[in-house]
């Protein structure tokens, strides 16, 4: 059973291209392994049908201790399956540094192994140079990845993008670097070379921690509100948040709600949603609570709203 693992920091398209690839391999049998940082998950939703196994794994990084168990239990089951490939979709924040250590024993729980094909990095070339500064495990999912999606490129200068290719080579001049937008590249045929090429690397300590772990919170608000509204509210907090996402019921309709650092997205959702709720991720705490009330109360107060 084939195993690759995709990896890439908050927003940068990880979920996209997983759904890339679900429709190269559509005529595969399939599983899928997804992990949410927050509590609720999201992910999971964008992609979900009865073509293939899901698995969901939140609230924290599969790769720090708090969630390496279930981990490794979530694989060890696939191998039961009469499956030819898994995709594990990683956290924005996962160091995957202990990912060795994790088959290992995957291997020894299930008394059989996977074809492990390497690690796919998604790069958001918006935002890259200020997250690289700010999340060590940016550099970690680099290192340990044989293909870097440099994502976003379109929403780049060309200057800029040179500049990140070069940095990229500094961490891993072995890593194939591929330029896209939407993640849109022949997917298919680039994991046939990394079949044929993965490189071993010798595996180290995670970084995730319980005490490294950034903040989430879940805003929750069972009415319907104004889009014009929402859209105000949401650019207002974006500034002390890594990643918004979630669902939003409107008086314009259902909305997937995406944003990454300061670009807010709302994009039109055809399934039923019972009720809004957002996940936002930040490093800052009890100022994110402070931040998120204090703009509800002046742009949304016509709603009542939970934040956990």
């Amino acid at each position: 059973m084939k195993l690759i693992l995709l990896t890439g920091f908050l927003g940068s398209g990880k979920t996209t291209l997983l759904s890339h690839l679900l429709e190269a391999y559509k005529d595969q049998k399939i599983g899928v392994l997804m992990n949410e940082f927050g509590e609720v998950g999201v992910d999971g939703k964008l992609i979900e049908n009865d073509e293939f196994k899901l698995t969901e794994i939140n609230n924290g990084s599969i790769f720090c201790a708090c969630l390496k168990e279930n981990f490794i239990r979530g694989l060890a089951e696939f191998l039961k399956y009469d499956l030819e490939m898994v995709f594990v979709e990683s956290s924005g924040v996962s160091d995957p540094s202990n990912m060795g250590e994790v088959l290992t024993i995957v291997e020894k729980l299930a008394k059989t192994s996977y074809d492990y094909l390497g690690s796919i990095c998604i790069v958001d070339s918006l935002f890259f140079t200020k997250q690289y500064d700010l999340v060590p495990a940016l550099h970690r999912q680099i290192y340990y990845a044989d293909v870097v999606v440099l994502n976003k490129v379109d929403l780049q200068s060309p200057d800029m993008i040179a500049e990140m290719t070069n940095t990229i080579k500094k961490i891993n001049e072995q890593a194939v670097i591929i330029e896209t937008s939407f993640c849109k590249f022949p997917i298919d045929q680039q994991i046939q070379k990394m079949e044929a090429a993965h490189i071993e690397k010798a595996w180290t300590e995670s970084g995730n921690t319980v005490e490294s772990r950034l903040v989430t919170k879940v805003l929750t608000t069972q009415e319907q509100v104004q889009y014009d509204n929402l859209k105000d509210f949401l650019n207002q907090v974006s500034g002390d948040t890594y990643r918004i996402k979630g669902f939003a019921v409107t008086d314009k309709g259902i909305f997937e709600v995406s944003g990454v650092d300061s670009r807010i997205e709302l994009i039109p959702w055809e399934k039923p949603v019972e009720k809004t709720e957002i996940v936002m991720i930040s490093s800052i705490g009890i100022g994110l609570i402070s931040s998120v009330t204090s703009a509800w109360k002046s742009i949304m107060a016509s709603n009542k709203m939970k934040i956990t």
